[in-house]
């Protein structure tokens, strides 16, 4: 501890040293930058109060003396640091909050700085073992990291504690799916829409859960239930079409299929499988009427632009086409080679070569 200047207030003097920053870093980072209730959770601290008193004199005096300035950045490893220094242990924290650190977990998530996020959740965990949150986010950056039985264990702990953690059902199922657990991946992902039924894209991966078990007739049920309130829905009757096929349930998948067929999308879901199907069909006016009409409606849809090269193509209209093609891989080539398998499958080996232009 070095002394850094002395302040003169009024008669009074007020030592600044190395450590006298720490409460207001641990007010803020701890209790919200409240200094008053960290002052009385912590008042058998001698040391610490010491330097609080100093704080709580000074900011009397001096506005944004607990502004970020003050406390950003935060660096776990001085924090920690500091709290060996006053002697403070995750036991002493009793009307602490975790809200800033847990957004401090989120913001070392989204920048990968993994290592340090794990230190910091184990330093929640022992002040609040019962800290869901801080389960949940070690679970999702155990499994990105590739650790999935390990990622397994913290996420289920969270939802153990917290069944109605969205969030952490969603992560779950997924982590249960890439082990190849399907059947208790479809099983988490049920609890997920029970609690947020708009989830829809969580009725899709719930019958592709099935589909991976073979079972089919769950598959089947799940995306009934799903066109029950979406009737409109042209990827679910698409998907359900290839599971009555694998159930031998022939006249249905061909009711479907002629619904698709006589339908045009009315979600931007759909857009992409609808347009693919009758290409197949080789109702290529159909579609070209259709995104041009869309487009004119939906300019933030440009990239759909590409599903016009196959009328254009299939017309004769190659330079156009081709224009096209160019346009869409300049401006969204994540989306180009997204769809290039779709291209691939309806155009003939003529018409792919505008793909390698």
């Amino acid at each position: 501890m070095e002394t850094v200047a002395i302040l003169k207030l009024k008669d009074e003097k007020i030592e600044i040293n190395t450590n006298t920053v720490f409460p207001v870093i641990l007010s803020d980072v701890m209790y919200e930058g409240d200094l008053d209730l960290m002052m009385a959770d912590l008042k058998t601290k001698e040391k610490l109060m010491t330097e609080a008193k100093k704080i709580k004199i000074i900011s009397e005096h001096i506005s944004g003396i607990s502004s970020n300035f003050v406390t950003k950045p935060f660096i776990f490893s001085e924090f920690l640091s500091y709290l060996k220094e006053f002697n403070l242990k995750p036991s002493d924290f009793n009307h602490a909050t975790l809200n800033e650190l847990y957004d401090i977990i989120l913001d070392y998530a989204d920048h990968h700085n993994f290592d340090e996020l794990k230190e910091i959740v184990k330093f929640m965990i022992e002040i609040d073992p019962n800290y869901t949150p801080a389960y949940e986010i070690l679970g999702s950056v155990l499994v990105e990291e590739g650790n999935l039985e390990e990622g397994k264990k913290y996420l289920e702990l969270a939802i153990k504690q917290d069944p109605w953690n969205v969030a952490a059902l969603s992560e779950l199922g997924e982590t249960y799916f890439n082990l190849g657990e399907f059947e208790k991946a479809a099983e988490i992902w049920l609890k997920e829409v029970e609690l947020m039924p708009e989830n829809t894209v969580t009725y899709f991966m719930i019958a592709d859960a099935y589909r991976q078990s073979n079972n089919f007739e769950k598959s089947a049920r799940i995306l009934e239930k799903f066109l029950n309130k979406y009737p409109k829905s042209i990827l679910a009757k698409y998907e359900l079409t290839e599971i009555y096929k694998k159930l031998g349930r022939s006249i249905e998948a061909e009711e479907l299929k002629e619904e698709i067929s006589n339908s045009q999308p009315e979600y931007v879901s759909d857009v992409e499988i609808w347009a693919k199907i009758m290409f197949q069909n080789e109702k290529y006016e159909k579609v070209e009427k259709f995104i041009n009409k869309f487009l004119d409606k939906n300019k933030e849809y440009e990239h759909f632009k590409i599903l016009l090269t196959v009328p254009l193509l299939k017309s004769g209209k190659k330079e156009e086409a081709r224009l096209m093609i160019r346009e869409i891989k300049e401006k969204f080539p994540w989306y180009y080679y997204g769809m290039k398998n779709i291209l691939d499958e309806i155009l003939d080996e003529d018409e792919k070569a505008i793909l390698i232009d």
